[in-house]
């Protein structure tokens, strides 16, 4: 049996331990990774904002706080997590913790804006939105036709003088560009109705083309969104045969094929 210093003595040895134990040191728990809840997100310009969400590990981790960047702030910017988007384009997000530099990224598409057939756009006015079924339709993008503002002529020949195929025979949506394309270097440098299309700069853009009869013909339709045009004639892109293409009358929207050495409208456009 211990006496009574024998106990003083072992409680003098506990308490010491005790106290030596619970004032040791423990290393702080270190960040090793972050991730984010998305890596991809697509966004409208000028839309609604998106939401990203930072989980960093390990959860007791000490200091989990994290800063966020964004590679293009001109096409969307981000504060803490909430993407908001400015213009077309893409941009990278980027999570980084404060604790160890780890990072996460998140690829932010920022689509345009819907637009809507008669708003100016592109360079001149939307004249046509793609739809179900039509060559180059996308359910997540818009892309269609956009037609100057005025004719570039209100009256030139289809043809450079001389009669020819050029096998510029597109008649569909989606077509008028190779059209344009095929009668200008088929036919070469001139004074005529393809020629003035593909030579024209105007809104910033000089990637106008002589629509198709089928694109033409969609101009026609909305030609009272469109505006600026007269009830005449206009031509088409589209090679009937050496002699003759396609023309639509403005009035009541008849199409017909007729001799390239007709002097008709155009109204150009450009893709989208």
């Amino acid at each position: 049996m211990f006496g009574k210093k024998g106990f003083v003595i072992v409680f003098l040895v506990i308490l010491s331990a005790l106290l030596i134990t619970g004032c040791a040191p423990t290393t702080p728990v270190a960040v090793t990774g972050v991730t984010l809840d998305s890596t991809t997100m697509a966004l409208t310009a000028g839309g609604a904002t998106g939401t990203l969400v930072a989980t960093v590990t390990p959860a007791d981790a000490v200091d989990k706080s994290v800063t966020w960047y964004s590679s293009a702030p001109a096409v969307a910017t981000v504060a803490n997590g909430v993407v908001t988007p400015v213009t077309t384009g893409t941009t990278t997000i980027i999570v980084e913790t404060v604790d160890g530099g780890l990072s996460a990224t998140c690829t932010v598409t920022v689509n345009p804006a819907p637009v809507a057939v008669g708003d100016s756009y592109g360079g001149g006015i939307v004249a046509y939105i793609l739809q179900s079924g039509d060559p180059g339709y996308d359910a997540n993008i818009q892309h269609g036709l956009i037609a100057a503002t005025a004719d570039q002529s209100t009256g030139i020949q289809w043809y450079n003088g001389s009669h020819m195929v050029t096998g510029a025979t597109g008649t569909a949506i989606g077509t008028g560009q190779a059209n344009t394309t095929t009668i200008v270097e088929k036919q070469g440098a001139g004074n005529y109705a393809a020629q003035l299309c593909h030579d024209l700069t105007v809104g910033g853009y000089n990637d106008w083309f002589l629509p198709s009869k089928d694109e033409l013909d969609k101009l026609f339709t909305n030609k009272v969104a469109i505006g600026g045009f007269a009830g005449s004639y206009y031509w088409s892109s589209s090679e009937y045969d050496a002699n003759n293409a396609w023309y639509q009358y403005f009035n009541d929207g008849y199409q017909y094929d007729y001799y390239k050495f007709n002097t008709y409208r155009v109204r150009a456009v450009r893709a989208f």
